[in-house]
Parts: structure tokens; C-alpha cells; sequence
């Protein structure tokens, strides 16, 4: 499991500066210019940031910007990362990138099962494989890779929220993995070289594991029936954004002009709920990057529970790649149902074809962003299907203002794709 690493790859060199400036620009004299020129004696700063922190003020770390690589981590690490939504992330592709070689994680704690561990893993990389020789594209084949493949993506967040991270990794929520634990350690030492309060600012915090429930039956494998529902949205969505439009002295603003602002803000006083039933845990980090909202998200090993899974058109012409692809689903559900004793690491089992039901919360102002993205042509596909079918409900609910929403094309009125443009722009509604 060991070869997972976490390695700080940039810091910025006047963060302890700047932190210790903001330390004192809030309760002394001067301009914030006074302010940073006090700054640079890295002791003293170092003893006044320890001082601020000591008395409940974290804000002054924020100061502090941290990239973070993580490098051969499981894909199960990577979801469970992106949940911070205060903090930027970059990950490896897994609809361009070939994974062939990318290998896996093998936990500790298995003892006897070990063999038996990584001769399934290696029987679904060899299906993905298999997948591939068929010319199944990338994006339809990871659908059977499980959840302990390994992955590499770059974290960047503010020193406060990196401390959060580690508290969670390290004692709180996500100390439930073996793994996450380990690379929570390694991150606190990384973060401890580079500001030597690091430590001390974590252990002013609690936590508690989160807990992965294990004992359910895992039932045969059956195609998913994916939908997007409309569960909540506000009682009179016309007239809240009427009156936001008057209140910010916008009231001759038509909906196509708001629609096309640099700065909608009266779009964000509609709030929509959408439930949206058997999304594959690949597609799950479509919708979780996108930051402006609430989200719930099953644990990954909840997949394994209902174990259903979808179906890409790709597979389904082939008669040779569906077997393979069936296959690997059943033999997974087999397979996993004989390691639930082994708690957490169960999770590792789901592959990413499995499907949870998710609830989500965003505003109108955040949805458009989202479906320009996700109802664009060069999409993938099952998350497209999904925004297409959100965008149908929206308009539903509220058709003048909606039908104005969709693909940067018809937002925007041109594509911003550049050189990868589909070459086929929707027109903007009149």
C-alpha cells in the first residue's frame, strides 16, 4: 500500500509573511503595507502566527497557499478528496488516458485474502484491457476498473483548509481508510516542513472516523435506469426574481440579458433540489467539482449494496465486449461478497460502472454554469443524458427563464472550446 505518496510541490514563499502580516494588521497601526514590512524575521513570525492561532483566529493562515501532488493513490482517496470544495483540483483523465498500466492499491489488513485480492483486480484490469483490444473507447471500458486503481491528481488549498483536510485524513471523517490515514500522516508531515506551527494548529481540532457499513447482501448485477428528478423548487420562482432585479436596480433587465451577465447575482436567489437516481460513481466527480452547491453522495461501498451498473451504447453494439463486460460485473459481485468481513476495504470492490443516487442542491445562477458544461456535445455522454434530462425539468418549472440555459454555445452565443468546438452551436433561444 506503502507507494502512495503525498509531496507539497509548491508553497508560497512569503505565505509565513504574509500570515504573520495579517496577525498584526488587525489589531495594530499602519497600513497593510506597515503591516508586511514588519514581516520576514521567521521566528518572530512564527511565534505571533502560534500566538493568533492559540486564541481561535485561523483566518490568518489562509494567507498560505499550498499545491499538493498525490501520486499513486486510489481512485476510492481521490472521490473522497474532491469533497473539499474549497480547494482546487486537477486530476488524471480517465476518458483519455489509457489505465492498462496504472495498477492498484492493496490494502493492509488483508492476511489471507491477499492473493486472492490481487487476482481479482488483476482479472478486471485484464477485462478493461480486453475492453480496449474491442475499441471500446477509454471512457465506456473504466467502467469496469475497481475502485482501488490508482490514480495521481494536484490539490491546491489555503494552509487553513489544507489543516482541515489533514485533520480529516489524519482523526477525523476519512481516518476510516487505512490509506487515507496513512497519506493524512504523510500530508501533516509535509505541511509541518513547510510551516513549523502546522502540527500544533491540528491538534486544537477533534474528530471521529466515519464508519463504513459492510454487513448487507451484495446482489446479482442488473443494468441501471438512470433518471434525474425535480424534488424541490421555490413556490414562485418569477416573482423572487422580479424583486431581486428591482432590489439591485435592474428591473428592465430581460431574463436573456440576465442570462448573459458578467454578474447574475438575482439568479442565486432561485435554489433547485434535483434527485438524481443511478449516476456511476466515474460520473459521481462530475457533478462534486462543481463547488456552489450542497451535495450528498453515497459512500462508494453503498454501490455494492443495490449493485447495478450501466450500460454504454459502445458495449451494447458489441456482442463480444458485453460479455466481457457483464461478466466482470458478476464476477465482482461474487467476488466482493466474500470479503465484507474485511470492513472498509469492501470498498475498494466497487468498480466505476456501479451506480449510487445522489441529492443536490443548487441555484440558478450555478446551474447554468453546470449545464453549459454538462449539456454541451462534447460531454460524456451519461452525464450529458442526465443534464439534458434536468434542463427539460427546469423548463418545465419555469420555461422563461430556463429556455435561455444549455450548451455554452447557446448561452454565450459561441463556443469557447477553441479548436475542439464539435463545430455544431445550438442557437440561443429569442
Amino acid at each position: 500500500m506503502h507507494s502512495s505518496s503525498v509531496k507539497i510541490v509548491s508553497f508560497g514563499k512569503d505565505g509565513i509573511s504574509a500570515s504573520a502580516a495579517a496577525g498584526r494588521i488587525s489589531t495594530g497601526q499602519g497600513t497593510a503595507l506597515d503591516a508586511f514590512a514588519k514581516s520576514g524575521d521567521a521566528e518572530k513570525d512564527l511565534k505571533l502566527i502560534g500566538k493568533v492561532l492559540s486564541s481561535g483566529h485561523n483566518t490568518i493562515i489562509e494567507h498560505m497557499y499550498v499545491t499538493v501532488a498525490f501520486n499513486d493513490v486510489s481512485v476510492l482517496t481521490e472521490q473522497m478528496m474532491i469533497e473539499h470544495r474549497l480547494a482546487a483540483y486537477t486530476v488524471k483523465s480517465r476518458r483519455y488516458v489509457d489505465f492498462s498500466g496504472a495498477g492498484y492499491l492493496i490494502p493492509d489488513g488483508l492476511g489471507e485474502k491477499e492473493e486472492a485480492y490481487k487476482s481479482h483486480m488483476e482479472y478486471l484490469f485484464g477485462a478493461y484491457e480486453k475492453l480496449l483490444f474491442l475499441d471500446i473507447p477509454r471512457e465506456d471500458a473504466r467502467f469496469v476498473l475497481p475502485y482501488c486503481f490508482r490514480s495521481n491528481f494536484l490539490m491546491s488549498a489555503d494552509m487553513r483548509e489544507m489543516l482541515s483536510v489533514a485533520r480529516s485524513m489524519t482523526v477525523g471523517r476519512l481516518s476510516v481508510y487505512g490509506e487515507i490515514r496513512h497519506l493524512g500522516k504523510l500530508l501533516l508531515e509535509e505541511l509541518n516542513r513547510v510551516f513549523p506551527g502546522a502540527e500544533k494548529a491540528l491538534s486544537a481540532g477533534k474528530g471521529e472516523p466515519d464508519t463504513v457499513e459492510t454487513d448487507f447482501e451484495i446482489p446479482s448485477p442488473v443494468q441501471a435506469q438512470p433518471g434525474a428528478e425535480l424534488v424541490s423548487s421555490p413556490e414562485d420562482a418569477k416573482g423572487m426574481l422580479l424583486r431581486a432585479l428591482s432590489a439591485n436596480g435592474r428591473a428592465g433587465m430581460s431574463l436573456k440579458q440576465l442570462t448573459k451577465d458578467e454578474r447574475p447575482r438575482e439568479m442565486e436567489m432561485l435554489n433547485y433540489a434535483f434527485l438524481v437516481k443511478d449516476v456511476s460513481l466515474a460520473s459521481v466527480t462530475h457533478f462534486t467539482r462543481h463547488r456552489i452547491q450542497s451535495l450528498i453522495v453515497p459512500k462508494p461501498v453503498c454501490a455494492l449494496r443495490k449493485n447495478a451498473y450501466v450500460l454504454p451504447e459502445s458495449i451494447k453494439q458489441s456482442e463480444e465486449a458485453l460479455k466481457i463486460y457483464k461478466e466482470a460485473f458478476a464476477v465482482n459481485a461474487e467476488k466482493a461478497a466474500s470479503f465484507r468481513e474485511t470492513g472498509e476495504i469492501l470498498s475498494y470492490f466497487a468498480l466505476a460502472g456501479n451506480t449510487v443516487d445522489i441529492l443536490f442542491n443548487m441555484n440558478a445562477r450555478e446551474l447554468m454554469h453546470f449545464l453549459r458544461l454538462r449539456t454541451c456535445n462534447r460531454a460524456q455522454w451519461e452525464i450529458r443524458s442526465l443534464s439534458q434530462e434536468m434542463l427539460s425539468l427546469l423548463m418545465e418549472d419555469y420555461r422563461e427563464l430556463f429556455r435561455f440555459f444549455g450548451p455554452s454555445c447557446a448561452v454565450l452565443g459561441y463556443c469557447p472550446e477553441g479548436r475542439l468546438s464539435c463545430g455544431k452551436p445550438v442557437k440561443s433561444a429569442e
